[in-house]
C-alpha cells in the first residue's frame, strides 16, 4: 500500500516539474492527451438541465421537476421538499439540494442528480440545475426517446395537477390575475338528457385524442359549441363541467364591453392553449350586422359598438383561428334563430347543443343525486306531469332540496309541478277573455266611426 501511496506521489511531483519547465502550448497538448486516455476508461456521461431563473425558461429543467417530483413520492431517499400552492391540485414534491436518485427507463437506470448554489457579483440569485447520468453507449436512446418521453409525461403531470381559473376582460385585455374556479359542476352530477350528456362528452374525449388527425388532414385542433334554449337549463352548468372534466381554464367574453375588432383580435390572440373561451348571449350582446342583408346599422351605433361580425368570423375560421391549438369556443344564446347564420356553419359551430326544460332522464339523475334513490312507486306521476309543464332542471333541484325524504321530496315536486300546470291552465282562459274585450271594444269603435261618417253625409 506505501509503494502506491508513493508512485502517486511520485507522478503527482514529476507533473508539476513538468508543468513548471514545459512550454505552455506543450503542456496543453499533454494535458488534452490525458484527459482523452482517461475518457477512455469512463463509461458515463453527462447531461445538465439549467434553470436560468429569467424569462428564457429552460423547458427540459421543468419537465424534469415535474417528472422527477412525481416519482419521489415512492422512492426511499433521505431528503424531499413537499410543497402545495392554490395554482395547483396535489402536493408537489421535489428533491432536496445535493441529493440523487435513479430513474429507470426501458430496464436502463438513470442516475439523477440536484444541486443549487448562487451566482457570484453584485446582484446574487440561486442557479438551480439537474444532471442526468448514463452509460455512453445510450445517449441515442436518451436523446431520441427517454428526453421527449420526459417532455410528454410533464405536460400531462401540469395539465392533471393544475386548477380550472376564470379569466375575464377588462378595459380591452384580460385581467391579470384570474379566479380560481371551485364550481363542483362535474358531467357525474349535472342533471342533462342521457344521451345527450353521452354524446357530448364522447365529442369531447375524441376531440381531445385527435390532435394528430386534425394535423394530418390540414385543420386547426379547435372546436365550437352552441348551447341554446330556454333560460335556467343548464347553460353555465355545462359549462363548468365541460372545464372540470377537461381541465381547462375559462376565459369569459362579453363583446358588448369590447370596443373594436383589433381589441377582439388581441384578446382572442391572448388566450392560452387548451382553454375554453365563453360568449354568452351572443345574440344580444352586440347587434352583429347581417353581411347579406344589405343593412347598414345607424352611424351612431357603428360608433358606440365597433365590434363586427367579420371580426368575429375572421377568429371562428380566419387566419386568426391558425394561432393555438386544443381551443374550445362555447357560444350560448336562448333564441338560435336570431343568431347569423353564417356564425351557425359547422368549422365554427361543430355541434348545437339545446338544453331544454327538465327532463324524466335529468329528473331521474337529480332524484338519484340528491335523495340517493333510482325508483320510487311516485315516479309514474312525475313522468306523466313533466312533459306538460315547462320547470328547468334548477327549479327541479330546488324542490327535491328542501327536504331528503324520498317521499317527502317527490310528492313536494308533485304539488309544485301540479299548481304550476294550474296556473298555465289559468293563462289561456285570460288571455281568451281579454281578446273578447279588445274585439268588443274594436266593434264599437267602428260602429262609433261609420255613425259619424253618416251623420256627416246626412248634414252634406
Amino acid at each position: 500500500m506505501n509503494s502506491v501511496w508513493a508512485l502517486l506521489a511520485s507522478i503527482a511531483l514529476i507533473r508539476t516539474t513538468l508543468y513548471n519547465y514545459l512550454p505552455e502550448k506543450l503542456r496543453l497538448y499533454i494535458s488534452a492527451r490525458f484527459e482523452e486516455w482517461t475518457r477512455r476508461f469512463n463509461t458515463d456521461e453527462t447531461m445538465v438541465f439549467k434553470d436560468y431563473q429569467s424569462s428564457k425558461m429552460n423547458q427540459l429543467f421543468q419537465a424534469a421537476n415535474l417528472y422527477l417530483g412525481e416519482s419521489l413520492p415512492t422512492i426511499s431517499i433521505p431528503r424531499v421538499t413537499v410543497e402545495k400552492t392554490e395554482n395547483v391540485r396535489n402536493l408537489t414534491f421535489s428533491m432536496e439540494k445535493n441529493t440523487e436518485m435513479i430513474d429507470v427507463y426501458e430496464n436502463i437506470p438513470m442516475k439523477w442528480k440536484y444541486f443549487s448554489d448562487y451566482s457570484q457579483g453584485m446582484s446574487k440569485h440561486e442557479i438551480s440545475w439537474y444532471e442526468l447520468s448514463f452509460h455512453k453507449e445510450y445517449k441515442s436512446l436518451v436523446t431520441n426517446c427517454y428526453l421527449p418521453y420526459i417532455l410528454e409525461r410533464a405536460n400531462k403531470i401540469k395539465e392533471r395537477n393544475r386548477v380550472v381559473q376564470l379569466h375575464t376582460a377588462a378595459r380591452d385585455f384580460w385581467t391579470p390575475k384570474p379566479v380560481i374556479i371551485q364550481h363542483p359542476m362535474t358531467f357525474e352530477t349535472l342533471a342533462m338528457d342521457g344521451n345527450l350528456k353521452k354524446e357530448l362528452v364522447e365529442d369531447l374525449d375524441r376531440f381531445m385524442n385527435s390532435k394528430e388527425y386534425y394535423q394530418q388532414i390540414g385543420k386547426v385542433w379547435k372546436r365550437g359549441y352552441l348551447l341554446y334554449g330556454p333560460p335556467g337549463t343548464g347553460k353555465s352548468s355545462l359549462i363548468a363541467a365541460m372545464a372540470n372534466h377537461l381541465n381547462f381554464d375559462i376565459y369569459n367574453l362579453n363583446l358588448s364591453a369590447v370596443s373594436s375588432d383589433f381589441v377582439l383580435q388581441n384578446l382572442l390572440l391572448s388566450t392560452a392553449n387548451r382553454s375554453i373561451l365563453v360568449i354568452e348571449d351572443i345574440d344580444c350582446s352586440i347587434k352583429l350586422q347581417n353581411r347579406e342583408s344589405g343593412i347598414e346599422l345607424p352611424i351612431k351605433y357603428q360608433q358606440q359598438n365597433k365590434v363586427t361580425l367579420s371580426g368575429l368570423l375572421n377568429f371562428f375560421d380566419g387566419i386568426l383561428s391558425c394561432c393555438g391549438e386544443g381551443k374550445i369556443l362555447v357560444a350560448t344564446t336562448n333564441y338560435k334563430d336570431r343568431i347569423d347564420r353564417a356564425l351557425l356553419r359547422a368549422g365554427r359551430m361543430d355541434m348545437h347543443i339545446y338544453l331544454t326544460y327538465c327532463t324524466f332522464s335529468a329528473f331521474k339523475q337529480l332524484a338519484l343525486r340528491y335523495l340517493e334513490i333510482s325508483d320510487h312507486s311516485l315516479f309514474h306521476h312525475i313522468e306523466k306531469l313533466l312533459p306538460k309543464v315547462k320547470v328547468s332542471p334548477a327549479e327541479v333541484a330546488g324542490e327535491l332540496m328542501k327536504t331528503r325524504d324520498p317521499k317527502a321530496s317527490t310528492e313536494g315536486l308533485i304539488k309544485h309541478l301540479e299548481e304550476k300546470m294550474a296556473t298555465l291552465k289559468l293563462v289561456p282562459s285570460t288571455i281568451h277573455l281579454f281578446h273578447r274585450h279588445q274585439i268588443a271594444k274594436s266593434i264599437n269603435l267602428q260602429y262609433h266611426f261609420l255613425w259619424h261618417v253618416m251623420e256627416l253625409v246626412w248634414t252634406m
